[in-house]
């Protein structure tokens, strides 16, 4: 009988992807007064060698993100190549099971490649974006489309042989070789990025006129939120800091920021009120305890330090994977990964508050009252309120 069982689920896993690969969805719309176009470059580190292939400098595919005059008759479009987008689906088939591997990889976006970048307006601010472990900036699109689409550009590296799948120019394609414990190899390719962004300001890709290179920010979900505070605490230059979701570890313990820093995390009480072994849950809460101290020690000497809790979220809340249909995944596979709070509107306010403090800091935008944080978002919650007014 369990066998049985286990097969009609696979069955209808396979049916659900099938049919979720015969009808893309497309992420919601974005909300700010620009379009957004994208480009896909490579660049190269010479005074690096790749892990996986020591013969070769490091390559990292790096995606940038920017505003361009609204095109309401583009034709939403897949975000990776047809051949990275196999390899990438393949990759989560195993991770997340067959049902949201098959959502993300039909998922489309709206950006339009190589769209013609805004003329005649303003310079906007740089923000340098670092995904999670084995996770691409592509997956984020919902997020990052919304925040160029207010008045920014966002550079988001692939972490070569970090991410699931990573394909380079050449078509050579690296799998996820390297664990979560070679994080600082992600840490130093944000570094690289932020020292290369002038390659931003090459006449062939229009970008160098809505540029501001002199107000750059940095943030990241999970491993990529760690690699921000270290780029953060290693480059003053990096005006603002934000964190999403990311539990600080290793060498990032070391990690001391001194410009305004954030950081969104899901909510653990729900997995808490869940366990049913004591010991489990001691462990958690220790867990949480220590990810507090953590970031509270990181940021001692910010000018403003703040922690916000998403209530009802989970740790790939913050990714397009919220969007999934609850059915499509098996309670088993969205464990510890998504929880329920609406996934569209969970990124919404994910995306809106960490736009709003980049707002604060490279634009001068009102400064954030936790009070009215609150009662405009009902989600959200401080568990540590620092350098801004409460009221």
């Amino acid at each position: 009988m369990n066998a049985f069982l286990k097969h009609l689920s696979a069955l209808l896993l396979a049916l659900i992807a099938f049919s979720l690969q015969a009808q893309p969805t497309v992420i919601p719309a974005s909300t700010g007064p620009y379009g957004v176009g994208r480009k896909l470059l490579e660049w190269t580190d010479e005074s690096r060698r790749e892990p996986a292939d020591s013969t070769q400098p490091r390559r990292l595919p790096v995606w940038v993100w920017y505003p361009t005059a609204k095109q309401p008759n583009a034709a939403p479009e897949y975000p990776l190549p047809e051949d990275w987008r196999a390899a990438q689906t393949a990759y989560l088939t195993q991770k997340i099971g067959p049902g949201g591997a098959a959502f993300l990889g039909q998922l489309q976006v709206r950006a339009v490649t190589d769209a013609p970048p805004l003329t005649g307006s303003p310079r906007f601010p740089v923000l340098i974006f670092g995904p999670g472990h084995t996770w691409l900036p592509t997956d984020y699109s919902t997020m990052l489309e919304d925040i160029v689409s207010h008045g920014y550009v966002i550079v988001g590296y692939v972490p070569t042989s970090l991410a699931g799948a990573t394909r380079l120019r050449s078509g050579r394609v690296f799998k996820g070789t390297l664990g979560v414990d070679k994080q600082d190899i992600c840490f130093e390719d944000a570094l690289f990025v932020r020292r290369n962004l002038s390659r931003l300001e090459a006449r062939e890709l229009g970008l160098r006129d809505l540029i501001d290179l002199q107000k750059v920010g940095i943030f990241g979900h999970s491993q990529g939120g760690s690699a921000a505070v270290v780029a953060g605490s290693r480059d003053s230059t990096l005006r603002a800091v934000i964190n999403l979701d990311s539990d600080l570890m290793g060498t990032a313990l070391q990690a001391r920021l001194r410009q305004p820093a954030l950081m969104l995390s899901h909510d653990e009480r729900p997995d808490l009120a869940a366990e049913t072994a004591e010991g489990f849950r001691r462990g958690r809460e220790r867990s949480e305890y220590r990810r507090h101290a953590d970031w509270v020690r990181a940021t001692d000497t910010a000018p403003v330090t703040l922690r916000l809790r998403i209530t009802d979220t989970q740790h790939m809340n913050f990714a397009d994977l919220a969007l999934v249909p609850k059915a499509t995944m098996t309670p088993a596979e969205r464990r510890n990964r998504l929880n329920n709070l609406d996934g569209a509107r969970g990124l919404a306010v994910a995306a809106e508050l960490t736009r709003l403090f980049f707002d604060q800091v490279m634009k001068q935008g009102p400064v954030l009252k936790l009070e009215s944080v609150e009662k405009t978002y009902p989600e959200v919650q401080a568990l540590l309120w620092r350098g801004y007014p409460f009221y």
